[in-house]
């Protein structure tokens, strides 16, 4: 079966032909189109190579982070980074499988760079669904043991990080100003007039950080903010 697509750069296709593993693997170009699927991919995700690629990675691995928050999307944190050659630190998100059901992958990646041309990123990523049901688990029990045992006055509660969390897309010092407004509840009006710009330009800069957040909405996108502790 084929799983590569005939965008493939022809430099790397022995290297994709020759790659062996019990993961999932696939690998986009620059403009976050799939060009391999591999068979685990297949597999745990129940997506034959066939229907998914020369389409979008946003579009079939649709990953959510715990809060149901949009990770994969047109110009994630991963595609800024690899534009710039940077790497990015493995992460967990929530997959949808062909059958509807849900699966926790920890996703690791891998740039791999072309002469005079921007760079393939590889995704390889495993099934850890049962390893979130057991910190989730872990996590809540903890939680609980909190609300009984409060910390003596003047000492810090204990924090609950969440382990690989997705990374955080990176916002400009303007947009990180407008999140910090639309934090206090101030209308678009308000914030261009805060920042001494046109309603037109304070509203491009709301969406602009909306988009960059994975959010839907304002409230979303300041929920998120807050959660990630941006604000």
């Amino acid at each position: 079966m084929v799983r590569s697509h005939h965008t493939l750069p022809k430099g790397v296709a022995p290297f994709f032909e020759g790659l062996k593993t019990a993961e999932g693997f696939f690998a986009v170009d620059c403009d976050q189109r799939i060009i391999h699927w591999n068979e685990s991919a297949e597999q745990m995700l129940g997506r034959p190579a066939g229907e998914v690629l020369g389409k979008h990675c946003h579009e079939v691995f649709a990953g959510r982070d715990s809060q149901n928050f949009r990770f994969c999307r047109q110009n994630c944190p991963v595609t800024q980074n690899a534009r710039r050659g940077r790497a990015t630190a493995d992460y967990d998100v929530v997959a949808t499988r062909a059958d509807g059901k849900d699966l926790w992958a920890n996703v690791s990646v891998m740039l791999l760079k072309q002469a005079q041309e921007a760079p393939l990123v590889l995704h390889t990523f495993r099934d850890v669904t049962e390893r979130r049901r057991v910190e989730t688990f872990a996590r809540r029990a903890m939680e609980s043991l909190r609300e009984i045992e409060s910390p003596p006055p003047g000492e810090p509660e204990a924090d609950s990080e969440e382990p690989r969390p997705t990374p955080i897309p990176p916002l400009s010092r303007r947009e990180m100003q407008v999140l910090q407004l639309m934090a206090v509840g101030l209308s678009t009006r308000e914030i261009a007039e805060h920042l001494g710009v046109s309603p037109i330009t304070a509203r491009n800069h709301i969406t602009h950080v909306i988009s960059k957040l994975g959010a839907g909405n304002r409230l979303q996108a300041v929920l998120y903010a807050s959660r990630r502790r941006l604000i």
